[in-house]
C-alpha cells in the first residue's frame, strides 16, 4: 500500500486535491441537497391538499347560484323551463342534482313533454307546510333552469294522490293535489334513463385500473424501470401520498361527493399530478416519471370518454 501511495504521489503530486474554498462549497451543496430532500415530500403533501381544496371550491360544491327569486309558481307562469335534471335522494339535508354532466346517475330531462309536465306541476302548486309524518312513495332532487337563466333547486316528495315540493334554497313548501299529475310524475321518475349508475361507475373504475396496470407493465419493460424505491425519502413520499389519497376518498364517499363528476375528475387529477411530481423529483435518472406521465395521459383520455358518455 505504501509503494502504491508513493507511486500515486509521484504521478499526481502531494499537493491537496481540493482547495479549502472548494471543499466548503461542496459541503454546502451536499447539506443543501439533504435539506431539500428532507422537506420535499411534506411540500408535496401540502400542495396536494391545496389543489384538492381548490378543486372543491371551483366545482359544483363551490358554485354560488342565484337564490333570490320569486316563488316557483310565479317563475313557472312567467318563464318556460330550459332544462332540468332529477336524481333520487333520501337525505333532506343534502342536494344532489345539478347541471347536466355534473352529477353521475341523474336523469337529464330533454324532451318537451317532460318539461311541460314539470311546468304544469309548478304552475298548480300552492303554499303549504311540510308534514314530517307523511310517507311518500318517491323522493327526488330536481335542478331546474328557466329560459332567462334563473336556477331553482327543488326537493320533491311524490305520493299517489299529491306531490309536496320544497324550494331547497328558500325553504318554502308547496303542494300539488292532482292525481293525474302525481301518477304521471311517478311514471317519469321510475323511468330511470340515467346513462351511468353506481354499478357503471364501479365497472368504469375497474376498467381504468386494469388499463393503468397494463400501461405500467409495458413502460417498465420498455425503459427497464425497476419497481424498487429510489431511497427512503422516495418511499416515505409515496406512502404519505397514498394515505392522503385514501383519506380524501373516504371524505368524498362519506360526504356523498362521489356523484359529482368535477370532484371525481379533480381527485384523479390530484393523484396523477402528485405521482408525476414525486417520480420526477426522485427518479428522473431512471425515467420513473415516464410511468406517471403515461398513466396520466391514459387516465385523461378515459376520463374524457367517460364524461362524454354520461353528458
Amino acid at each position: 500500500m505504501t509503494a502504491f501511495k508513493e507511486k500515486l504521489d509521484q504521478e499526481l503530486g502531494e499537493a491537496p486535491r481540493f482547495t479549502e474554498s472548494l471543499q466548503e462549497d461542496i459541503l454546502r451543496q451536499v447539506q443543501h441537497e439533504k435539506k431539500a430532500k428532507r422537506w420535499s415530500y411534506p411540500l408535496i403533501i401540502v400542495g396536494t391538499i391545496i389543489m384538492f381544496l381548490l378543486i372543491i371550491e371551483i366545482g359544483p360544491l363551490g358554485q354560488i347560484e342565484q337564490t333570490q327569486h320569486a316563488s316557483i309558481v310565479q317563475l313557472a307562469q312567467q318563464q318556460s323551463i330550459k332544462k332540468y335534471t332529477m336524481i333520487y335522494n333520501s337525505d333532506e339535508e343534502i342536494f344532489k342534482a345539478g347541471r347536466p354532466g355534473w352529477v353521475i346517475g341523474q336523469q337529464i330531462m330533454e324532451q318537451s313533454s317532460e318539461k311541460e309536465l314539470l311546468q304544469q306541476l309548478l304552475q298548480q302548486a300552492t303554499m303549504t307546510h311540510m308534514n314530517e309524518d307523511i310517507r311518500f312513495r318517491l323522493q327526488r332532487d330536481v335542478w331546474v333552469e328557466f329560459e332567462k337563466g334563473q336556477i331553482i333547486k327543488l326537493k320533491m316528495f311524490i305520493g299517489e294522490e299529491y306531490i309536496i315540493i320544497v324550494d331547497y334554497n328558500n325553504k318554502s313548501s308547496y303542494k300539488v293535489e292532482n292525481k293525474d299529475l302525481a301518477k304521471a310524475y311517478i311514471d317519469l321518475a321510475l323511468n330511470d334513463d340515467a346513462k351511468f349508475g353506481m354499478s357503471g361507475l364501479l365497472v368504469m373504475l375497474v376498467f381504468i385500473i386494469a388499463i393503468q396496470m397494463l400501461v405500467d407493465k409495458l413502460m417498465r419493460k420498455k425503459f427497464n424501470i425497476p419497481k424498487e424505491y429510489v431511497n427512503s425519502g422516495h418511499r416515505r413520499a409515496v406512502w404519505a401520498i397514498k394515505m392522503l389519497n385514501i383519506i380524501m376518498l373516504l371524505v368524498i364517499v362519506i360526504k356523498g361527493w362521489i356523484l359529482f363528476t368535477v370532484i371525481i375528475g379533480g381527485y384523479l387529477a390530484v393523484i396523477l399530478f402528485s405521482s408525476i411530481f414525486i417520480d420526477y423529483y426522485y427518479g428522473r435518472e431512471e425515467k420513473r416519471h415516464y410511468l406517471s406521465i403515461s398513466s396520466a395521459i391514459v387516465g385523461l383520455l378515459l376520463l374524457i370518454l367517460f364524461f362524454f358518455y354520461i353528458s
